[in-house]
């Protein structure tokens, strides 16, 4: 009973952290003036674009790994079914990943820098910034290869597709780098409030997951045994 109270204190308190974040996202848009720009009127409107597709794909990405840690942690076992969750989790992991490509292409659009394809493709190869827009580029592929590899989860088998998926902790730091250190975003108090709660709950979801893990762990190995006595 105490264990399935804990069980629910957590999942609140997760909860109430996931709201938190997408709240001080929707302040930092707002205080922005994200809503108040006039499309036909605006001068800069792809480096708006790029901005603000950036942003979107960035909290994609952070829900994405998130919703994995829910459910690799069990959080959601108990109301949403498996098949269920893993939908949810490839898809928000495509619209990270097609946004991803809509912010690196939109900058071909933009006047102030001149970008071409390999600049958006090849990490440390743009005009801007080389070093955190290549953090950047190096984080869309490894989010590629992350993401196809749900179409073909079977054809690896779980462990290889669960090793692999580990890669997407890295494109989330290389990512919240990126974002911190490659645009005018990295500047505004709310977007590093908005990377540094990320953080937090994603290291934080890891280190109940990896706990669990670990309890997890002896129980399996004293059921191996006992059935090699057996034997």
């Amino acid at each position: 009973m105490n264990k399935e109270r804990s069980t629910k204190i957590t999942d609140l308190l997760l909860l109430i952290g996931s709201a938190i974040v997408i709240g001080m996202s929707a302040v930092w848009m707002v205080n922005s003036g994200m809503f108040s720009i006039r499309l036909a009127e605006d001068s800069k409107l792809s480096w708006h674009l790029v901005r603000s597709s950036g942003v979107i794909a960035y909290l994609l990405l952070m829900a994405s790994i998130l919703w994995g840690l829910f459910i690799s942690a069990q959080f959601v076992k108990d109301w949403s079914p498996g098949p269920v969750s893993m939908t949810v989790h490839s898809t928000i992991s495509w619209l990270a990943l097609i946004l991803s490509l809509v912010h690196a292409l939109l900058l071909l659009l933009d006047d102030y820098f001149t970008y071409t394809l390999g600049d958006l493709f090849i990490p440390f190869m743009g005009p801007y910034r080389p070093e955190a827009v290549g953090l950047g580029t190096l984080a869309f592929w490894v989010i590629v290869v992350v993401t196809l590899s749900f179409a073909v989860k079977k054809r690896l088998g779980h462990q290889t597709w669960k090793m692999l998926h580990y890669a997407s902790y890295l494109s989330f730091a290389l990512v919240s780098v990126h974002g911190l250190f490659a645009g005018t975003e990295g500047t505004q108090l709310g977007f590093r409030v908005l990377v540094a709660l990320g953080v937090v709950l994603v290291v934080l979801l890891l280190g109940i997951r990896m706990g669990k893990a670990s309890a997890s762990a002896p129980t399996g190995r004293a059921a191996v045994g006992r059935k090699v006595a057996a034997e």
